[in-house]
């Protein structure tokens, strides 16, 4: 009996599982070997030297719907209903409702059913538990602690911890390039939905001071902890903002600005970061005819979001966007009359910022923003 890495793919990846398990396999061997991988029905087997710390790393790797780290044992049954009840008399705390749930990869394989595995694992676990008040419930829905097991070819897998997967496909499966601008919360959250869905992100920081450089820098971040490559290039580059602008002008002419550098870069597809939510309907209009007009194709994830803006940011681990977006919000009132009034300041700053423009090849890791802030 030993402790592996189990992996279950997102709906969106079964079709992609090579590509998968490349990226699993390059994010775990940043720190340590990965042994041996074995392709169940339904989940991936991983044995790798720490099971810990590699469910922690895989959990955040997109395409993967839950990871869990598990006890393999011997398809036998006495063998699988003990492995149950001790993991269940470590992890059940006292009151708990518990249910025990088995999924059969491979019911053809073994001479019990699922069901069997179930009640008797139940029952036996309840009588250990009874002096703590801990019973099982009705069903998983009214369960406070579910004990998972998996029944697989060779091995039945039962699960100690269980981390909830972010979903999506596997990095770079579309093996689609797309350029996206991070400069502020939205625009670091439309292009992590782009990767969420396989592309590969060009990505371009756009700042105009030193601390709004550093919080793009970590913006970027949360977004390139989630690749499974070690090294990334990006591009950087300063427009001169004014710190006495108004706060809906500066976020007019930031939008702007960024979105047409983009277009007079290489990639044919880009990312504007616009809602309709959020943004007025005009500029957003505006904003796509400049695009296709430069012979891009436009693509906008957050386009017709409303709450759930949130949480897609929620996903970049940042306690404090729900108060950026809100700023954000109240100062995206742009009015059409100053949008044409600024049109020249627009392609000034947008030329001098494709001038100004720095490729830096990174190391992703602990010391990425300085990395960059060195590389300036």
């Amino acid at each position: 009996m030993d402790d592996v890495l189990l992996v279950f793919p997102s709906i969106f990846s079964l079709n992609k599982i090579k590509k998968l398990i490349e990226s699993i396999k390059k994010k775990i061997e940043l720190k340590f070997n990965v042994n041996k991988i074995t392709t169940e029905k339904s989940c991936l087997v991983f044995e790798v030297d720490d099971v810990v710390e590699a469910a922690v790393l895989t959990a955040d790797i997109f395409g993967i719907e839950k990871v869990a780290i598990a006890k393999r044992i011997p398809n036998e049954f006495k063998k699988i209903v003990t492995t149950i009840v001790n993991t269940g008399k470590k992890t059940i705390l006292p009151g708990e409702q518990f249910f025990v749930r088995v999924q059969a990869g491979y019911p053809e394989k073994v001479s019990f059913t699922r069901s069997d595995i179930e009640f008797t694992s139940t029952g036996d676990l309840a009588a250990e538990l009874s002096d703590i008040s801990a019973h099982p419930a009705k069903n998983e829905y009214e369960a406070t602690k579910i004990i998972f097991s998996y029944i697989g070819r060779e091995s039945t897998y039962v699960c100690i911890h269980i981390y909830t997967g972010v979903g999506g496909l596997p990095f770079g499966s579309q093996n689609k390039k797309v350029g996206c601008s991070i400069h502020n919360v939205l625009s670091a959250a439309s292009c992590l939905m782009a990767v969420k869905c396989g592309y590969l992100p060009q990505i371009l920081i756009v700042y105009s001071s030193e601390p709004e450089l550093k919080e793009n820098i970590r913006l970027f971040g949360s977004i390139a902890h989630r690749t499974s490559i070690n090294t990334l290039k990006i591009r950087v580059t300063h427009i001169d903002l004014s710190d006495d602008l108004d706060g809906n002008i500066r976020l007019m002419l930031q939008e702007s600005i960024a979105i047409k550098i983009l277009t007079v870069l290489p990639e044919r597809n880009i990312i504007l970061p616009l809602s309709v939510s959020i943004h007025p309907f005009w500029f957003v209009e505006a904003i796509k005819r400049r695009t296709l007009f430069a012979g891009k194709t436009p693509f906008m994830p957050l386009l017709f979001l409303t709450d759930s803006i949130y949480h897609t940011v929620d996903d970049m681990h940042l306690k404090y966007q729900k108060q950026d977006i809100n700023m954000l919000i109240n100062n995206a009132m742009f009015k059409k009359e100053a949008y044409e009034k600024y049109q020249k300041k627009i392609d000034a700053l947008s030329k001098d910022g494709k001038k100004n423009i720095k490729t830096i090849s990174l190391k992703i890791g602990p010391n990425y923003l300085h990395d960059i802030i060195d590389s300036i």
